[in-house]
């Protein structure tokens, strides 16, 4: 957030293959907890709560 620099970082081509699979997993767990498919987030902040009481 301080200094900003004008660089362009390219993808590796031969590496293409491997960031398009750990897209599709980033992708999945976006869905999985981000968009309500699991509230297990809220549970962890539940038990959390509960245990700082």
């Amino acid at each position: 957030m301080g200094n900003l620099k004008d660089i362009i970082y390219q993808p590796m081509p031969e590496h293409v293959t491997v960031y398009d699979k750990l897209y599709a997993e980033y992708d999945k767990l976006h869905d999985y907890f981000g968009r309500g498919a699991n509230d297990v987030m809220k549970r962890l902040k539940a038990i959390k709560k509960e245990a700082t009481k």
